[in-house]
C-alpha cells in the first residue's frame, strides 16, 4: 500500500494573520503532512455588498502573501498547496513554479480555469463536493493532460454541531459521509487516483476513508477549535469560518498516526506467511496430524 497523501487544509483558519500562518504550517509539518494548504481568494473579485466581504478581504492572499507562504515551506520543509480562485490567481502560482494545485468543488464547472490548469500542472487535487457524476466527468475531461490527476470524494457540508444550530444548520453526521461514493469513483476512474476531503469534526472518518482505499485525505487544521466563537460570531450573523470543523495540532499528529498504522497493517502485496506462523507451522502441523 502506498503511503497516504496527507493535505492539511489551513483555509481561513489563520484568521489573516501570517504570525498563525506560519504556526499552522509548523504544526502540519511537526504531524508529518504531506502539503499545508491555503486558499487564494481573490480580493478584487468580491462584492461590495458580500455579507463577508470584510472578513474575507482579511484573508485573502496577495501575491507576496504567497511568496511568504511558499518560503516559509520551503525554510521548515513542507510543500504548499494553494486552491485558486481563477486563472488570474491560477497563473499567480504557476508564475512561482507551482506544479501541484488544488482544484475547489465550486470550479467543477469553471472550463476556463480548468483549461488553464490542464496544461500546466502536473499534480492536481479534485474535490467533488456538490458535484453531479456529469460534472465530475467533465471537470475530469478537461483535466485529461495532468499526469497526476487525484480525484477527491467530497461532501460540502460544514458540521458545528451546536454551534450553527442556532442558524438552523445541521451538523454532518457518520452517515452523510456516503464513503461508498469514493468506492464508486474507484470504479468510475480506475486509471485516477481517489481520496477523500473531509469536513467531519473527528478522525474516524479519513481513517475509515484510507481503510477503504483512499490516496489522498484533507483535513482542516486550527490551532483552537474556540476561536470562532470568540471572535467571529456576533449576534446572529455568521462569518464563516473553518475552526469548527478543524482539527487541533495533537489531534493531526494522532489521524496521521493512525493513517500510518493503517497502511502498516495492510502490508505487501505479497501472498507470505508471517514469520510468526513460519515458526508455529511445523509444531501445530506435527501436533494435530493422525
Amino acid at each position: 500500500m502506498d503511503p497516504t497523501i496527507i493535505i492539511a487544509e489551513i483555509g481561513e483558519c489563520f484568521n489573516g494573520d501570517l504570525r498563525i500562518a506560519r504556526r499552522l504550517i509548523e504544526a502540519a509539518q511537526e504531524a508529518g503532512c504531506d502539503y499545508a494548504k491555503f486558499q487564494t481568494l481573490d480580493a478584487r473579485k468580491i462584492a461590495r455588498d458580500d455579507p463577508e466581504r470584510e472578513w474575507f478581504l482579511k484573508i485573502a492572499l496577495t501575491e507576496d502573501r504567497i511568496d511568504t507562504l511558499i518560503g516559509y515551506g520551503k525554510q521548515i520543509g513542507i510543500p504548499i498547496l494553494f486552491t485558486p480562485e481563477n486563472n488570474e490567481t491560477a497563473t499567480w502560482l504557476y508564475e512561482r513554479g507551482l506544479r501541484a494545485i488544488k482544484i475547489a468543488s465550486s470550479s467543477l464547472v469553471d472550463k476556463s480555469l480548468l483549461g488553464y490548469v490542464n496544461s500546466r500542472f502536473e499534480t492536481v487535487f479534485l474535490s467533488t463536493g456538490m458535484g453531479s457524476l456529469d460534472e465530475i466527468n467533465y471537470a475530469v475531461s478537461c483535466l485529461s493532460q495532468v499526469p497526476n490527476l487525484y480525484i477527491l470524494h467530497c461532501v460540502s457540508e460544514y458540521p458545528t454541531g451546536p454551534l450553527l444550530e442556532q442558524f438552523g444548520l445541521k451538523a454532518l453526521s457518520h452517515k452523510d459521509m456516503r464513503l461508498n461514493m469514493m468506492k464508486m469513483l474507484m470504479q468510475l476512474f480506475p486509471q485516477r487516483r481517489i481520496g477523500y476531503s473531509d469536513h467531519t469534526v473527528s478522525i474516524l472518518a479519513p481513517v475509515v476513508a484510507v481503510a477503504a482505499g483512499a490516496s489522498v485525505i484533507e483535513k482542516h487544521i486550527t490551532l483552537d477549535r474556540q476561536t470562532p466563537v470568540a471572535n467571529y460570531l456576533e449576534g446572529k450573523e455568521y462569518l464563516g469560518t473553518d475552526h469548527v470543523l478543524a482539527l487541533e495540532p495533537k489531534e493531526l499528529k494522532e489521524m496521521v498516526r493512525q493513517i500510518r498504522e493503517v497502511e502498516t497493517m495492510f502490508g505487501p502485496w505479497l501472498w507470505e506467511r508471517s514469520d510468526g506462523e513460519k515458526i508455529l507451522m511445523e509444531f501445530l502441523r506435527k501436533r494435530f496430524q493422525p
